[in-house]
């Protein structure tokens, strides 16, 4: 059986949208049923830009109860949070020892900081070593698979590389994982119809939202901008909408009537929104509802934590046993 994993950083109050789930969470279900799953709550990445320590417990919090709501099983999958295992960080530090400098400046997240004229000296080391704590993350659970959406693949590669070179030191003690992307759902669009949905952007749908919340954003969904009036033709590949149905799994037939009316300028934006709220309310009206109703029961969360950790630790303690009698260090 094929060992998975994957995380999730809780960087933000505003918990998982709509992009997180058509572009990670749906596929961690999927492989629940398929091989061994380990997923975590990747809290210690999230220390790069939250320096609230109430923030960062209630952000972790927040996150691992919807990944509880959407359906992730803690029968079927060691479910666990990143801070809960001392190996992790342990691993990064020996880590840092098969990677270079140079290999780290190639990285898109130091990259895109100096594309924004950020001081080289001011960019701090979690974020310029964030590919180490992931390969830490990754190599310690001796993974097969690890489906991440198209800003990671960059980060797996080179997690790769590290441990090709710490086993050409040391000898075969590392598995190597391979990547799997969904190239269909693996970069959902924002609500600005150009960039990846994100939160730090704005540009997001967030699934746990208030009602008002999530028709303030789906109303403020970029369209095909050449279209001023609702009765001329619009181009449907220019209006994120039609995506968003799709995923949605929107009737299919009812989906292309809709295009060809948007064509002929017989429909306009704001029914498509409206319509694009109803389906996103029903779609993940059970998931909604499941996250209230786990929220009543914090300690019964907080013991799936507990027992996720002491799953994760068993075998994060057992590899680092290895790694260390291998670099001298037992």
């Amino acid at each position: 059986m094929k060992r998975i994993l994957s995380g999730i950083t809780p960087s933000s109050a505003k918990g998982l949208h709509l992009g997180n789930y058509f572009g990670a969470t749906k596929s961690h279900l999927e492989f629940q049923t398929k091989g061994e799953c380990f997923y975590m709550i990747a809290n210690i990445h999230s220390l790069n830009t939250v320096f609230n320590p109430k923030e960062v417990m209630a952000n972790t919090l927040n996150i691992f109860t919807e990944y509880l709501a959407f359906g992730i099983d803690p029968k079927k999958t060691i479910f666990f949070v990143q801070s809960d295992i001392p190996s992790i960080p342990y691993l990064q530090t020996v880590l840092n020892n098969a990677v270079t400098l140079g290999e780290l400046k190639r990285m898109h997240g130091y990259k895109d900081k100096l594309a924004k004229n950020v001081a080289q000296d001011s960019i701090n080391m979690g974020l310029f070593c964030y590919p180490v704590l992931m390969s830490s993350d990754i190599l310690l659970f001796k993974p097969n698979i690890i489906p991440v959406g198209e800003d990671q693949a960059q980060h797996v590669e080179i997690c790769r590389e590290m441990g090709r070179t710490f086993n050409n030191r040391y000898g075969n003690i590392l598995i190597i994982p391979e990547l799997y992307l969904k190239k269909d759902v693996a970069r959902v669009k924002g609500i600005d119809g150009v960039r990846k949905m994100s939160k730090s952007l704005g540009n997001d749908i967030p699934v746990f939202g208030t009602e008002e919340e999530i028709k303030k954003q789906i109303m403020s969904i970029t369209t095909d901008t050449a279209r001023i009036h609702s009765s001329d033709p619009g181009d449907p590949q220019k209006n994120v909408c039609f995506d968003y149905l799709q995923l949605m799994e929107y009737d299919k037939i009812g989906l292309d009537v809709m295009k060809e009316k948007y064509q002929k300028g017989t429909v306009g934006d704001v029914k498509i929104k409206e319509i694009v709220f109803e389906t996103f309310m029903q779609y993940f009206d059970k998931y909604r509802s499941k996250k209230k109703e786990l929220q009543k029961n914090l300690d019964y969360i907080h013991t799936l934590r507990v027992e996720g950790a002491k799953k994760a630790n068993l075998t994060a303690d057992q590899t680092l046993k290895e790694i260390l009698r291998a670099i001298g260090l037992n």
